[in-house]
């Protein structure tokens, strides 16, 4: 069993906002940013038999956060096809939080971000949702297909859903194939 105390609701009112961040590999990534350089990072990714490992996760972990594992449990009630991201720590996949997890529910194309009690809903543009659910793209080597940030004040660590017309970027194509796979268009500098 894994606490992770950057979940903690003490250690989340410590920074400054966080990133979601969404690959074509599926995978996501959470920063956490205590300043514009200092972030602590976490990555979410869906286990190959992701329900028995939630499973796993409840069994050994019910007890000492009931309250987490119920939101998860009505999530994961309701009738949609969901998605579940196990969070581990950047560059440590032994390090799974037992008290973080990200459900999306394809077919309402909302992603819902569980840290302790807390949770924050992401109503992600469909080519997001899909590209989690095909999870084709590579591993590395591309940017990500949605990033967006969420300042404290917009949410005050507190339970919030952010909608698609409040999203600064939102979606944006995968590169193509060419000699700079990992940039964008709009960032390439000619």
């Amino acid at each position: 069993m894994y606490l992770d105390n950057n979940f903690s609701s003490a250690t989340l009112q410590t920074y400054q906002g966080y990133s979601l961040q969404v690959f074509a590999s599926g995978r996501i990534k959470l920063s956490f940013h205590r300043s514009h350089t200092d972030r602590v990072e976490y990555y979410c990714a869906k286990a190959k038999r992701c329900k028995e490992a939630y499973k796993r996760q409840h069994t050994r972990s019910y007890t000492l956060m009931p309250e987490h594992f119920d939101l998860v449990d009505r999530l994961l009630a309701s009738p949609s096809r969901y998605l579940i991201h196990r969070v581990h720590l950047k560059g440590d996949t032994n390090a799974t939080a037992d008290n973080a997890h990200v459900v999306t529910d394809i077919d309402q194309g909302c992603m819902t971000v569980v840290l302790d009690a807390l949770h924050h809903q992401w109503f992600l543009p469909r080519p997001v949702v899909n590209a989690l659910l095909e999870a084709s793209g590579p591993k590395k080597g591309q940017g990500s297909i949605f990033n967006e940030y969420m300042a404290t004040y917009e949410h005050d660590w507190e339970d919030a859903v952010f909608e698609e017309q409040y999203h600064q970027k939102g979606y944006r194509e995968p590169p193509r194939n060419r000699p700079h796979d990992n940039c964008y268009d709009d960032e390439l500098d000619f």
